[in-house]
C-alpha cells in the first residue's frame, strides 16, 4: 500500500516557496487572462488576446495593425480597468501590443470549433435527459483556453468541461 504522509509536508514546502518568490501575486495577476473581454469589451477582445505578463507589463497580441495603433491609444483606459479589479500590490505598470496576423487566423479556427460543437451538441441533446452547460460559462472557458494552440487539444478540454458541468461539477 502506498503511504501519502509527505504529501503534506510537500504542500507546505510549496506553499512557501510559492509565497517566498511572490508566485501568489503573479498568479493573481494573471486573473486578467479570464476578465478580459469583461474589461475590453467584445469588440475589442475578437481581435486580441492577452499573452504574457512579465514584470507587471502585460503584452497582448492583437491581429490587425489598425487595430493594434487603436489600442495604443485606448491602453491607459484599459489599465486602469484592469488595475481596478487587482489588489494594489498585484497591479500591472503597463500594457504593450503585439501583432501577430496569426490570431485572427486562431480565432476563426476557435469560433470554427465552437459551431461544430454546439452543433454536435444539438444532435445529441434528444438523446439525453441532462442539462447543457450555460452557455455564458461556456463561453467564458472557451476564451480561457483559447490560448492553447493545439485544437485537439482545446476540443478535448472542452469536451470534458462539457461532461464535468453535466455531472453537477
Amino acid at each position: 500500500m502506498v503511504s501519502y504522509k509527505g504529501v503534506g509536508r510537500l504542500g507546505e514546502l510549496l506553499g512557501g516557496l510559492a509565497t517566498a518568490r511572490s508566485w501568489r501575486s503573479r498568479l493573481a495577476q494573471h486573473t486578467v487572462f479570464l476578465f478580459w473581454p469583461e474589461v475590453v469589451g467584445e469588440e475589442i477582445a475578437a481581435v486580441s488576446r492577452p499573452e504574457v505578463i512579465r514584470d507587471a507589463v502585460l503584452w497582448v497580441r492583437v491581429a490587425d495593425p489598425v487595430w493594434t495603433q487603436q489600442l495604443q491609444f485606448e491602453k491607459n483606459v484599459m489599465l486602469t480597468a484592469i488595475n481596478q479589479r487587482l489588489q494594489p500590490a498585484e497591479q500591472l505598470a503597463a500594457i504593450r501590443f503585439r501583432l501577430d496576423p496569426g490570431l485572427e487566423r486562431e480565432q476563426e479556427e476557435l469560433a470554427g470549433e465552437r459551431l461544430e460543437a454546439q452543433e454536435a451538441a444539438a444532435r445529441t441533446a434528444g438523446s439525453r435527459r441532462d442539462v447543457s452547460p450555460d452557455p455564458a460559462k461556456e463561453a467564458e472557458f472557451v476564451r480561457m483556453i483559447g490560448g492553447i494552440k493545439d485544437a485537439e487539444a482545446r476540443a478535448n478540454l472542452l469536451r470534458l468541461w462539457r461532461k464535468a458541468q453535466r455531472a453537477g461539477g
